[in-house]
């Protein structure tokens, strides 16, 4: 009886916060996990500046002008064989039904965690967990290496993009051989979902999430079922964004209390502004979640900005399943913020010619943070009716 109290006690607190605890939701059954997931791959040695202080971090943004054109200096290889922490979560819908079987593995951009994809402010409203569970899907959503709950290692030369990319690989490769769980540290939440093995995955990306995803399906195409890449899109004002604009600190001095944890190299947007000019557009969001999206940002690593194009530009062969574009109609970092006619629907197809379908929407009235905007289950409606078209 004490812990019915507790709970309902909680509820109430949580309600007058303004934010609900999605874990809570009587459609779900999740698991939080601590994923030992090994890495062997050659990484990339690059003559780049280091980042120790708020003065290097401007600097750098200065002088990278456009996120899309780094150019630092190749110096050579280096061997990464290591094992890293990544941490998890696996929602599974209560009610199991012909989709629960499908997994959307869900890889998060720049600046969040896994909070990104399961807003605790009006879940029913933003969370796409929240909205992928009541379509009857499976989810899985981590943190990336360097970032939330996950290992936090060099930033140089460990957390980078191919080193991002063989970790997703690992992850898929985990979650189709139903291994996922019975592999990791189980920190809580529910136990029937030992043998959770799926039928399909789809690979769901926002921004870098989706460039990673990108990069998966073009080396590893048979790997994924269908991909939904939210936040991103080939377009032809891709050297528009100035990343100096984007307000970057070294995450270390920028916030201590949150983020001490992380050494040199890694950098974080500094101040509320400075998110909402990535991230939102006036009149498409309400200001809660802009507290949220500076409540729950995350730092990242210079190095995964200078090696981003490593997962870019190569066509897809090995790739069969459904992919969607979907970006805001105001996107700062890809469009400039102006998202219409600024991409080729051949030219792009032209990168996933074994695909079901390929497909482009564009938004309205959204900014970068699709998952944060006041018509972002407008936006999952498009993206599930997209898969249900293809049969996922």
């Amino acid at each position: 009886m004490a812990s019915v109290l507790i709970a309902i006690v909680a509820a109430v607190m949580a309600v007058k916060k303004g934010k609900a605890s999605p874990t809570n939701g009587d459609i779900r059954q999740c698991v939080d996990l601590e994923i030992p997931v090994k890495v062997a791959i050659e990484s990339q040695i690059l003559a780049q500046p280091r980042v120790d202080n708020n003065i290097d971090a401007v600097d750098w943004a200065s002088t990278m002008t456009t996120w899309s054109k780094p150019d630092p200096s190749f110096l050579g290889n280096i061997t990464i064989k290591e094992t890293f922490k990544i941490n998890g979560r696996l929602c599974v819908p209560t009610i199991k039904g012909a989709r629960s079987d499908i997994l959307q593995l869900a890889t998060h951009g720049v600046g969040f965690d896994k909070r990104y994809w399961d807003s605790e402010i009006k879940p029913k409203q933003y969370s796409y967990v929240e909205a992928a569970l009541a379509q009857g899907y499976s989810i899985f959503t981590y943190d990336r290496l360097g970032v939330g709950l996950s290992s936090k290692p060099d930033a140089y030369d460990i957390v980078q993009t191919d080193v991002q990319l063989e970790i997703l690989r690992q992850l898929t490769l985990l979650a189709r051989s139903g291994k996922l769980i019975s592999s990791s540290k189980k920190l809580g939440g529910s136990r029937n979902l030992d043998r959770y093995t799926p039928s399909n995955i789809i690979h769901v990306g926002h921004s870098y999430g989706s460039i990673l995803s990108v990069g998966l399906l073009s080396t590893n195409g048979s790997l994924s079922d269908g991909a939904i890449l939210t936040g991103f899109l080939y377009t032809n004002k891709l050297d528009q964004a100035n990343v100096a604009t984007w307000g970057f600190e070294f995450a270390r001095e920028s916030d201590r209390k949150r983020f001490g944890d992380r050494g040199s190299g890694y950098i974080v947007q500094a101040t509320k502004s400075n998110v909402q000019i990535s991230f939102f557009k006036k009149g498409g969001f309400e200001p809660a979640m802009l507290d949220y999206a500076e409540e729950i940002k995350q730092p990242n690593t210079i190095t995964e900005f200078s090696t981003l194009a490593s997962a870019l530009g190569k066509v897809a062969v090995d790739f069969k399943g459904p992919v969607q574009f979907i970006i805001g109609e105001f996107d700062y970092g890809f469009c400039a913020g102006d998202c219409k006619g600024t991409y080729d629907i051949e030219g792009i197809k032209k990168l996933y010619p074994a695909a079901k379908d390929v497909g482009v929407h564009i938004q309205p009235g959204t900014g970068h943070g699709l998952a944060l905007s006041l018509n972002a289950t407008a936006g999952y409606k498009v993206s599930f009716d997209f898969l249900h078209k293809s049969g996922l």
